[in-house]
């Protein structure tokens, strides 16, 4: 067993360490979630919503793909199936 990634104590490397609560559970965790594939998505030329910031729009000429992140879910959705398919490969 090794120590966790991030949580290393090189003064102590043959010590494991025993978590009190799970990582996943952390108050922090949606946010750090919603924040990385925010990010991913403003690179790949999205555009967040102006009302709803949770809203990512992507337009190629005629054609638009909308990606919905509702907590853990994403719903998305276009007028051009390639754009779809492009989205799903990326993620």
């Amino acid at each position: 067993m090794t120590q966790s990634p991030g949580f290393e104590d090189h003064k102590l490397l043959g010590h494991a360490y025993k978590f009190k609560k799970a990582l996943y559970g952390l108050k922090q965790s949606p946010r750090q979630w919603y924040e990385r594939l925010s990010n991913f998505l403003l690179s790949k030329s999205y555009q967040r919503g102006q009302v709803d910031k949770t809203l990512f729009i992507k337009r190629a000429e005629n054609d638009i793909i909308l990606v919905q992140v509702y907590v853990d879910d994403i719903i998305f959705g276009s007028n051009n199936e390639q754009l779809c398919q492009g989205f799903v490969l990326d993620i």
